[in-house]
């Protein structure tokens, strides 16, 4: 599927840009090996993250060293704000969501190769709403859901999760609706993003009290 996709891709990236020769390779080590034979000076990468594909991610590191000197953009199925973030951080300059249509796909293209940078509306409204989740959650929420949210954060299921707490799986259950409620998140995972900030707050708060406290 993924060389379905990155075919047809480049099939109307061709058509869309006319003045450009577009090059498609299966993967980083392709494309390394082919700028070494062939002296290839790109004006622009588009690279696609497959949220299926561990080794795309992990290259994501390379392209990190790269975009010092080319402008990169990404196109990924993973709609996760912090994978967002972290791929702005280390130097992409535009992350284009699967859920897109291919038309602003390519006016985002357009717009990084001329200079600019392209960030998904919804990545900052996520990246917003995090950020004030975080400075909120300790007022909105109870003890009980404090401790729910925190485990579910951890990656526990919602049986996990009663074991762990000592209440039933319904009892969970009718915690994570009022969490999502509050925090007007959709699902579990949105709660996680929500809430990640409050918890790497806090645990960084008792850090440093314990450090202060052993000197």
């Amino acid at each position: 599927s993924r060389t379905f996709f990155r075919d047809c891709f480049v099939r109307c990236l061709e058509i869309s840009y006319r003045s450009h020769e577009i090059v498609a390779f299966g993967n980083i080590g392709a494309w390394r090996g082919s700028i070494e034979e062939a002296a290839i000076n790109p004006s622009i990468v588009v690279f696609f993250v497959d949220s299926t594909d561990t080794s795309s991610t992990n290259d994501l590191q390379f392209l990190e060293t790269m975009a010092a000197e080319t402008p990169v953009v990404i196109v990924s199925d993973i709609d996760d704000v912090n994978y967002v973030v972290r791929a702005l951080k280390g130097g992409a300059r535009g992350y284009i969501p699967t859920s897109l249509s291919f038309n602003v796909a390519v006016e985002a293209v357009r717009l990084v190769e001329a200079g600019g940078t392209f960030v998904p509306v919804s990545s900052l409204a996520m990246d917003r709403n995090r950020q004030q989740a975080a400075a909120k959650t300790g007022d909105l929420l109870t003890e009980r859901q404090m401790m729910v949210v925190e485990a579910l954060c951890q990656g526990m299921a919602n049986k996990q999760i009663a074991y762990e707490l000592g209440m039933s799986e319904h009892t969970v259950k009718v915690h994570l609706r009022h969490i999502m409620r509050k925090l007007r998140a959709r699902n579990r995972t949105e709660v996680a993003v929500l809430t990640k900030d409050f918890f790497e707050r806090s645990s960084d708060q008792k850090r440093s009290e314990a450090e202060d406290g052993s000197h």
